[in-house]
């Protein structure tokens, strides 16, 4: 790539999150060392840390087959080694779903899956846990020929007979599907590829700084693996779609863009994704006939085409020639370089890539410390308050009035009481809480919706018209929807009988004010919504034939039970972390008030039986009270610390022509109000 450029930028956003890391550890040390937090805090602390450090950046390239996507590739981030690196030639070259990553702790080396695991039942994310299955090439990473060499494998193809294709779920061209599929001979053989999925495993600079590269074959394959298109591609950061300029925007061109990344459809939605569109091929005008204007003019009228088609801002697309990009980096021609336009779109890449893994780390962060700082920072609060009503009372008994000593302690002996009591009142409560967090945890539970998946499924199979099909369909996304609904309504009264408990030791005791946090899973409503209409093609079958049967219901199970899956998974995990932690600021606070009575009881109780005179106590409370105003200020200035840097992310990412607006600004006051 511009390698300066995208070096720079992954330097400097790894050396920022390795600060936001810094604060974390800091504030966390610190909190503890203060005995402010407890254990199931500093997991939370931990899980964040974790989160940080296992971080990457990733970039997709998606296109039709012969579009130049792998040469793109070896333009844009290999062009130093003076090689290609991925095949790149005519025709289809990648056959199988590439990631390109480093792991310190792997071989240099390119793992390939059998393309006969397609008929293990198993998602793929699971299959990458299972070594045995994997087919693994070694390279030399200092031999630029054993690298390439080892990468032809991602190429290799086999003819098999009609029926074992069937077997292993490919859709396949015929008379009944003659859109999506691969094309069977006059022998009744189709050419499958001999991978289902490479991983290469590669010490390069970016990919050892986190990068992750993901290298998909054309609309056939994709098809082929839903869970890819699904999954890989809606966590990339940044996605590059492929087009050829002599050809435009094609029908299956379209189809790849509105299927599997969202269009118009979901283009403002999606959070995950800032999408790129590379016209590749433009030295195909360089013919020596056109001028340079007549060429400028075609290409301008091609772009704005293809941003009318797509649905989107002329300006995210780019206009390049990835062989002459590449050619030009091979022999040092900075002239070839400029007039290929590969640099304006490595400066995309970069400009987009790094703001948008930013504002996911910003959110992380801030979603998973808000409660614990702002907890944090009452019981600090609450500390200096109980320590100057302390004060004030042994104020009061400078003369040692025996009359007023007593009717303190009597003061305190029942303020302690009462908290003792409410404190039993609410463990019993807490069997009502814990009651109904239970049935929360059922509603999104993975046995649950394997139920749901597996009778959906049977029901599927058998369909015996295309309306019945759709109904079945159309039934699993209103029961999944059902299930959100439920679960979102749940959350609500669990968090109404937490404001009642709060409130009430906030009216009997005159405790903070303590925020119950909502639970907000609306967004994987939205994700459940988004996935439905994605796949709504699953539904437009007009004639069911046993063969169309089987690949929807196939597809069905590979690609819509796989995410649902893990958005139930994340919304369990939110949920989980939200039931263990929403009572935990008042339960902190409430131990905290008690120890503070119990030592203003003694205290008293001393000054009573004259074991030491008010003045040392005094002296005493003083000293703590200025450590803990110490304290209190050391809290905002870590606080402040991992706020800026988070404040600092959003600033980076403010478009040029916001900057100056509020829009854009994360508010936060001093007391971290996310």
């Amino acid at each position: 790539m511009t390698d300066q450029k995208l070096n720079l930028e992954i330097e400097q956003y790894s050396q920022w999150r390795q600060s936001v890391s810094e604060a974390v550890q800091e504030l966390s040390t610190f909190l503890k060392s203060n005995n402010v937090t407890d254990l199931r805090t500093h997991h939370q602390f931990e899980t964040v840390l974790g989160a940080l450090a296992d971080d990457n950046l990733s970039v997709a390239f998606v296109a039709e087959f012969s579009r130049g996507k792998s040469e793109m590739i070896n333009t844009i981030f290999f062009g130093n080694y003076k090689k290609r690196i991925l095949p790149s030639g005519t025709g289809r070259t990648t056959m199988c779903p590439t990631e390109l990553m480093y792991d310190p702790n792997l071989p240099s080396s390119i793992r390939l899956l059998p393309i006969e695991s397609r008929k293990d039942e198993r998602a793929l994310f699971e299959l990458k846990k299972d070594s045995d299955l994997w087919h693994q090439i070694e390279f030399d990473a200092d031999d630029v020929d054993s690298i390439s060499g080892a990468m032809h494998g991602m190429t290799e193809n086999k003819l098999v007979s009609k029926a074992y294709a069937s077997q292993l779920k490919f859709d396949l061209l015929d008379d009944q599907n003659s859109a999506i599929g691969l094309p069977v001979n006059e022998y009744d053989e189709v050419e499958i590829p001999s991978w289902r999925h490479a991983i290469i495993n590669l010490p390069h600079p970016l990919l050892e700084q986190g990068l992750v590269i993901l290298d998909t074959p054309g609309l056939n394959a994709i098809g082929a693996e839903p869970e890819l298109t699904i999954n890989q591609l809606s966590t990339a950061h940044t996605v590059v779609f492929i087009l050829s300029h002599d050809t435009g925007v094609t029908a299956t061109d379209l189809e790849l863009w509105e299927k599997h990344l969202g269009g118009e459809k979901d283009s403002s939605e999606d959070r995950n994704q800032r999408k790129l569109v590379a016209l590749n091929k433009i030295d195909g005008l360089w013919d020596g006939i056109r001028s340079e204007q007549e060429i400028e003019n075609e290409i301008m009228q091609q772009v704005m085409a293809t941003a009318k088609t797509l649905n989107l801002d002329a300006e995210n697309i780019y206009p390049v020639s990835a062989q002459k990009g590449l050619l030009a980096k091979l022999s040092n021609d900075e002239e070839l370089l400029k007039r290929s336009n590969i640099q304006s779109l490595e400066q995309a890449i970069a400009d987009k890539l790094i703001p948008e893994k930013r504002k996911i780390v910003v959110e992380k962060v801030r979603g998973s410390l808000e409660s614990i700082l702002d907890s944090a920072n009452t019981i600090m609060d609450n500390r200096l308050k109980d320590a100057d009503e302390h004060i004030a009372e042994l104020k009061q008994l400078s003369s040692k009035n025996t009359d007023v000593i007593s009717h303190i302690m009597l003061k305190v002996q029942s303020e302690k009481s009462s908290l003792e009591k409410d404190m039993q009142r609410y463990q019993a409560l807490r069997a009502v809480y814990a009651k109904e967090t239970k049935k929360l945890v059922k509603i999104l539970s993975p046995e649950r919706l394997e139920k749901l998946i597996a009778i959906t499924k049977h029901n599927m199979a058998r369909c015996a018209t295309s309306i019945t099909l759709q109904k079945t369909i159309s039934k699993y996304f209103e029961r999944v929807n059902h299930y959100i609904d439920s679960a979102i309504a749940q959350a609500n009264e669990i968090a109404v009988l937490s404001e009642g408990i709060t409130r009430d030791f906030e009216h009997d005791h005159g405790i903070a004010n303590f925020r119950v946090r909502r639970l907000r899973l609306e967004k994987f409503k939205q994700e459940i919504n988004r996935l439905e209409t994605k796949h709504s093609s699953l539904k437009q079958t007009r004639t069911l034939f046993f063969r169309e049967q089987m690949s929807i219901t196939n597809r069905f199970y590979e690609s819509v039970s796989t995410v649902s899956r893990k958005i139930f998974s994340r919304a369990l995990k939110d949920a989980t972390n939200w039931n263990n932690n929403l009572m935990v600021p008042m339960e902190t606070y409430v131990r905290e008030h008690h120890t503070q009575l119990r030592r203003r009881l003694e205290s008293v109780k001393r000054i009573h039986r004259a074991s030491d005179t008010v003045e040392q106590r005094l002296q005493e409370l003083t000293t703590m009270q200025t450590q803990l105003v110490s304290q209190h200020d050391d809290f905002t200035t870590r606080q402040n610390s991992l706020v800026s840097l988070l404040v600092e992310a959003e600033t980076l990412n403010t478009p040029p022509e916001l900057e100056g607006s509020t829009a854009n600004v994360l508010y936060w006051d001093h007391k971290v109000n996310f």
